[in-house]
């Protein structure tokens, strides 16, 4: 058979064959297959029957061997097939896409394998020296088909990833596009978008995910594949590399899809066929290995006997004595030292007489290798330059290609003395160049006879490629079968047994190696549980008795327990007696109202009393400062929470109630008024309270808060001693009126100096404060673990839904969980009621301020006013996206009903920029409806230093600044605004209250009487003439 001859690289090829066999046919008779092992196996019948082509065209030098390329095509079905595996692995998640695009692939496979047939059926056949096989010049149109049948199924991986990936970065934030959303959101969203696909792509999250990123990098590698080919045609990789990368690639990816593929389809398979899969993968790749190593040096040993035929005969070939040649030389041609490869001028000085070689024939060839050479530049150089003739487009051809490196490598290939090249002159022959001065001779040698060279030494090779893979696929598994796979089958038997029951069961040894160990390691655990049964089968026979006998000693026991817990209860009782009474709810105000409620975690039973004790303590109670003669009432509160359970925190309790009682009946006894200020006061109770606490040398402390309220004007007065936060109810809305730690617990050295605060109340407002037992609830109670409550507003929210009522915040904590401390609430409320004053008895009665005052100060922004409209229409500057979110997200908790939650998000942007205008307007604004006028202003006197024309700001601003007793502040604002608009009717009033409240009551007449001449029935002018005309004493 002349015509069967192996190729340098027929052998690679068919390895990969053999392997790509191997595993359609694992596919194809692999038992319960799902629909994505249909299609995978579709691309390896595919890929194979391409390499099978590929393995026709290495192995026949015949022209007839040019059709190979109708088996390579044949990878379009590959290709199509991928496109249904990439829909459906590992389900279909586009049913609708995958119902057009697998058929439309399918389709246009079979439309580029036709194209391809009828162009080609009655081509001209040419031969590839670089590949050493026959083929078509044709091929461009197809191998665009191939790559789209590569990359249509890989945007679907893509996608698939995408889809089935998790992401939970710093990015997530900015996925979800809202209609109302800024044009600097939306940028944001999509940069968000495009950064987070590439990060759910190159770092999938989920199993899924994982595995269809392999497909996909696979196809990338496929593409990376068919990129080394364009290298090789540009003349940037020689082909036998090409070839090498080419077949090994293509053997590692087809593998790793087959293993990918097993491990998350979830199919069932064997540990036997990964095994042999590997041997047979790992085997076939250092043959090949080995093979290219082989044949190189078979290559290099043609090349240096033909050389060495050469150098034995140079003399005759300079000489031109033909006649002592050997017979394997067919001719010799005589050129120019610089001729190149366009500019070979040759003059054929001998030729064997059966070679049929003329100079004609050598023109020909020269003509034809040439025009193979150019055509891919000749065409793309004819599109684009129609108006030439052939000959200019020839020689325009020429020129374009004499700057390629293609050119460059194949000229210096032709120039260098003693390289194989190859000519076609009717026959096809093998080549090397002679130096001979101004000349080079070319000796060519027949073809036929590298061939048969590399045939002989492939051969063995050859035939060692498919017998080892015979052996692997018949050896291995009856290997694997009896030293791995049947020891595991033993040792699993084994394991069903005993989980059955079946303790006597003994799993054979044969060889002492790992799974041997494990055999006899099973063994024993085996008998060690047979031991264990028989010990335990004893202790049931007597059972019966030992119960007896450790029932008689719990009992003595118990015995002995109660004695001991009748004795603790009586404790315990007495105890509770003794608190009982300290912890009293003595106010008496009428303005000032006091509730509290007390549930001790220890509860107990003494002689059919029921009882409970703890360290919480609350005490009311109501105080006179000032003198006989002046003086104001004051309502006292306080809540404690002593360190400890039981009889530790109720001694703290104790102590505590002891030492307030104490001072109040020292304070309040007998209608006594105490000459001294409510801060004074306040100051005293803590250092006094403080001391006898210290006392204990840290083992009694106890936090707690005190708060002193003056009945008539709301004033608070209150220390926290690392109690949790006091919280204000006020207009439906709680919140925290401490924002950090002021002082530490009684008994213990404080860092912080002590300080009253003061906190201003109004007509309706609660303040609530209690232990912490409100907040550590329990949220798992009836779990293993316990998950204590972390959100410090969980209460906040509570004292909203049930309205501030103790009972409700009770029952709603317990049914959040379980309350595993000390329970403790105290409310406060501040009512105030009108004034009635009798200076001549020596005493006040509640005060409050007038009414026209009092409405004056309620006025509140509407629900939507003008400003706060337009700042949400018109948003303030991208260049700060951080300021950007605070202030969209402080207008969406707005407009919601959350003003306490969009307070503080204006706040905490205030303290990082206070410079920006619309902000501080909005913040202004809020901050005066929630009457926090201490906030409004500040921020309202930072605004107006920028604009100080805003009508609307200054009358806002003067009210804040009267409501924290700023008159002048107050005082100036209103004249401003006086200046700008004097027909403000509400500013004119502000102006008219200001100037009676320092004194002026003239002035005040003045503006009141402004108000009437422009509205002639306002009830507020009214009201302050009347009180403006009251005599001196009636007015407080």
């Amino acid at each position: 058979m002349e015509w069967f001859r192996i190729s340098y690289h027929s052998i690679g090829v068919v390895i990969v064959f053999l392997i790509l066999l191997v595993e359609a046919t694992f596919l194809i008779f692999k038992k319960d297959k799902t629909y994505p092992t249909y299609w995978l196996a579709g691309v390896f019948i595919g890929f194979s029957v391409m390499l099978f082509g590929y393995a026709i065209a290495y192995s026949v030098y015949e022209p007839i061997g040019a059709y190979h390329r109708y088996f390579t095509v044949f990878v379009l079905f590959g290709n199509a097939s991928f496109s249904g595996f990439a829909y459906h692995f590992p389900r279909n998640i586009h049913p609708r896409e995958s119902k057009i695009a697998i058929p439309l692939a399918f389709i246009l496979a079979i439309g580029g394998y036709l194209h391809f047939i009828y162009n080609t059926i009655a081509m001209e056949k040419f031969y590839n020296f670089e590949a050493h096989f026959y083929s078509f010049d044709f091929g461009a149109q197809t191998a665009i088909v191939i790559l789209f049948l590569f990359l249509w199924p890989l945007s679907v991986l893509i996608r698939k990833t995408l889809a089935f990936s998790e992401y939970d970065g710093k990015f997530k934030k900015w996925l979800y596009k809202s209609e109302k959303s800024t044009i600097g959101y939306k940028i944001l969203h999509y940069i968000s978008r495009f950064i987070v696909g590439w990060i759910k792509f190159l770092f999938p999250k989920g199993r899924d995910a994982q595995y269809i990123k392999t497909f996909a990098l696979v196809i990338l590698l496929l593409i990376v594949t068919a990129v080394t080919n364009v290298l090789n045609k540009g003349g940037l990789l020689s082909y036998n590399y090409y070839a090498i990368y080419y077949s090994n690639s293509t053997l590692i990816i087809c593998f790793v899809m087959l293993m990918a593929y097993l491990n998350s389809s979830g199919e069932p398979t064997t540990f036997m066929a990964k095994l042999v899969g590997i041997s047979l993968v790992t085997v076939m790749l250092v043959l090949g290995y080995v093979t290219n190593i082989t044949l190189n040096l078979s290559e290099t040993d043609y090349d240096n006997q033909r050389m060495a035929q050469i150098n034995a005969n140079k003399e005759y070939i300079l000489e031109h004595d033909f006649s002592h040649l050997p017979k394997n030389i067919s001719y010799i041609i005589r050129k120019s030292k610089d001729a190149d490869l366009f500019d070979r001028k040759m003059q054929l000085l001998y030729a064997k007489r059966d070679s049929k070689l003329t100079e004609e024939s050598l023109q020909v060839g020269e003509y034809k290798y040439i025009k193979l050479l150019i055509k891919e530049t000749y065409d793309k150089l004819a599109k684009k330059n129609k108006e030439l003739s052939p000959e200019e487009l020839n020689n325009l051809t020429i020129q374009k290609f004499r700057t390629s490196r293609k050119y460059q490598n194949l000229n210096n290939d032709l120039r260098q003395f003693g390289k194989r090249n190859y000519r076609d002159a009717g026959n096809h022959y093998t080549n090397f160049d002679l130096d001979a001065g101004d000349y080079r001779y070319e000796i060519g040698f027949d073809y036929n006879i590298y061939r048969e060279h590399v045939h002989k030494n492939a051969k063995p090779l050859f035939y060692l490629a498919f017998i080892a893979t015979i052996l692997i696929l018949l050896l291995f598994p009856k290997f694997f079968q009896s030293s791995l796979v049947k020891p595991l089958n033993n040792l699993l038997g084994g394991v069903y047994k005993v989980n059955q029951g079946d303790l006597e069961v003994k799993v054979p040894i044969k060889v002492n190696d790992e799974i041997g160990f494990l055999s006899n390691s099973f063994n024993s655990m085996v008998e060690s549980i047979k031991e264990a049964r028989k010990e335990l089968q004893n202790y049931a026979n007597t059972l019966e008795e030992k119960v007896k006998e450790r029932t008689k000693e719990v009992e003595e026991k118990m015995e002995e327990v109660q004695t001991l817990k009748v004795q603790q209860d009586g404790d315990y009782f007495l105890t509770s007696l003794l608190t009982k009474p300290l912890f009293i709810n003595a106010n008496k105000s009428e303005n000032v109202k006091t509730e509290f409620l007390i549930r001790q975690k220890k509860t107990f039973e003494f002689r059919k009393r029921h009882a409970e004790l703890g360290g919480d303590v609350c005490i009311t109670g109501n105080l006179k400062l000032g003198t006989p003669d002046y003086y104001k009432q004051y309502t006292m509160a306080m809540n404690g929470d002593a360190m400890g359970k039981s009889m530790q925190g109720a001694g703290g309790a104790l102590v505590m109630g002891v030492v307030m009682n104490s001072i109040m009946a020292r304070s309040a006894s007998n209608k006594k008024v105490l000459n001294v200020s409510p801060e004074q006061w306040m100051r005293e109770a803590y250092h006094e309270c403080n001391a006898v606490f210290k006392s204990f040398n840290g083992t009694m402390v106890l936090s707690a808060t005190v708060v002193l309220i003056d009945d008539t004007s709301g004033e608070m007065f209150y220390w926290n001693a690392e109690h949790p936060f006091t919280i204000l109810y006020r207009d439906g809305k709680a919140s925290f009126i401490e924002n950090d730690l002021q002082l530490r617990k009684l008994g213990l050295d404080s860092e912080f100096e002590f300080k009253v605060n003061k906190f201003q109340l109004v007509s309706g407002d609660l303040i609530l404060f209690g232990s912490d037992g409100k907040d550590d609830i329990d949220l798992t109670p009836n779990e293993s673990y316990r998950s204590i409550n972390e959100d410090e507003n969980l209460i906040l929210h509570l004292v909203e839904e049930t309205e501030a009522s103790l009972e409700k915040i009770e029952g709603m904590l317990k049914a959040k969980g379980n309350i595993p401390d000390d329970l403790s609430i105290m409310k406060v409320s501040f009512q105030p009621v009108i004034p009635v004053t009798n200076i001549n008895k020596g005493t006040f009665e509640p005060t409050v301020k007038e009414e026209v005052t009092e409405e004056l100060d309620a006025i509140e922004i509407k629900d939507e006013p003008r400003s706060i409209v337009e700042e949400t229409t018109t948003p303030i500057s991208n260049s700060n996206w951080e300021l950007l979110n605070s202030y969209e997200a402080a207008v969406t908790t707005y407009q919601e009903g959350r003003l306490l939650e969009s307070l503080e998000i204006l706040k905490d942007a205030y303290r990082k920029d206070n410079s920006n205008l619309k902000l501080n307007k909005l913040l202004g604004l809020i901050s005066f409806k929630v009457k926090d006028y201490k906030t409004s202003y500040e921020v309202l006197k930072n605004y107006l230093s920028h604009e100080p024309e805003n009508e609307e700001l200054i009358y806002y601003y003067s009210i804040a600044a009267k409501r924290n007793e700023y008159m002048q502040d107050a005082l100036s604002a209103a004249k401003s605004l006086l200046k700008l608009n004097p027909l403000n009717i509400n500013n004119l009033i502000n102006l008219a209250d200001l100037n009676r409240l320092i004194g002026d009551n003239f002035s005040a007449k003045i503006y009141a009487d402004k108000v009437l001449e422009i509205d002639s029935n306002n009830k507020f002018a009214k009201r302050l003439l009347e009180i403006l005309d009251l005599p001196k004493e009636k007015i407080t």
